[in-house]
């Protein structure tokens, strides 16, 4: 039995759970990421087709929408999808966004679909991250933004010799953490990297982000309130100077040199054609309400605002 077989798919829409209730109260953990990504995301480069991985309710879509002609998120959530429809409701419209829902071991499209790409906040939901970074990696053409939730950032290896498990906090197999029903996975960041280099990727460490986690929940509201400023600078410092091993949040550029070639001949064409079969990798045929593999005959319903592929 794999790790993936002992740890399935979490269900993120049972008991009517929103992804967006999360991030009420983590105003420090927002205004860290967003230092981060509007530094990293340039630094992907010129891309026209860009693919979020697991980009739930596309908080992060206004990083990369004003440079690509198209995008589309990739999330196994209906509620994190119909909520993206609602926050981005021309982009969706337009058919500059397209929202799918998948499992990233399964992705419903082609080799080299995309330019460019990001997974944030995902990693840590998957069990057998080998199978899915290569997964993920196959259809990127050109660079993408991985981050990586590490085991021994500063804090964990302070834990790790308090309670007598340095050892299991250093070594390459995923620390896994959580209640019985949803495990959590922390890597090791070299392992990560090595994997990316397998796949043909090229990685440099773009910074460490939420250096200081969960500070505003340990003191009272008007010590945050007077304390942010301060935090968010030492913050800003330590993003490059905590690259590898300060926070849990550690940004990887990972890119192909040179870029793949793209096999799609039109870069204007919807993102429907370069779509294929997650079971078999046929094509899809495509009508109004539902897509079918010409391969193994199965189809997949069109749900709303998107095309559901779970």
């Amino acid at each position: 039995m794999t790790q993936a077989d002992s740890y399935p798919t979490i269900d993120y829409d049972a008991n009517g759970y929103d992804y967006q209730q999360y991030w009420e109260g983590r105003d420090y953990e927002l205004w860290a990421e967003d230092r981060a990504l509007r530094r990293l995301v340039p630094r992907l480069g010129a891309y026209r087709w860009f693919v979020d991985l697991g980009g739930a309710y596309g908080r992060n879509a206004g990083y990369y929408l004003p440079q690509a002609d198209r995008a589309v998120i990739l999330d196994y959530s209906a509620t994190n999808l119909t909520n993206a429809a609602r926050r981005h409701p021309e982009a969706v419209t337009s058919g500059r966004l397209g929202l799918v829902r998948c499992d990233l071991n399964a992705i419903p499209f082609g080799d080299l679909a995309f330019d460019g790409a990001m997974v944030v906040r995902v990693l840590h939901h998957l069990p057998d991250v080998e199978h899915a970074l290569g997964e993920m990696g196959r259809i990127i053409r050109g660079a993408w933004l991985v981050d990586v939730p590490i085991k021994h950032h500063l804090l964990g290896l302070v834990r790790g010799a308090a309670t007598g498990r340095l050892r299991q906090i250093r070594s390459a197999e995923p620390l896994v953490t959580g209640a019985t029903d949803e495990k959590y996975f922390n890597f090791q960041l070299t392992a990560v990297r090595v994997r990316l280099t397998g796949l043909g990727f090229q990685t440099r460490l773009g910074a460490s982000a939420n250096n200081f986690r969960r500070w505003e929940s340990r003191v009272p509201d008007q010590v945050a309130r007077y304390a942010r400023p301060l935090v968010q600078g030492m913050e800003a410092a330590t993003q490059g100077l905590g690259k590898g091993w300060l926070g849990p949040s550690q940004f990887v550029l990972a890119t192909r040199d040179p870029a793949s070639e793209s096999p799609y001949a039109d870069p204007d064409e919807p993102f429907t054609a370069r779509m294929n079969c997650p079971d078999c990798r046929s094509p899809l045929m495509f009508d109004p309400e539902s897509a079918a593999c010409v391969g193994c005959s199965r189809a997949f319903p069109k749900s709303g605002p998107f095309w559901d592929f779970v």
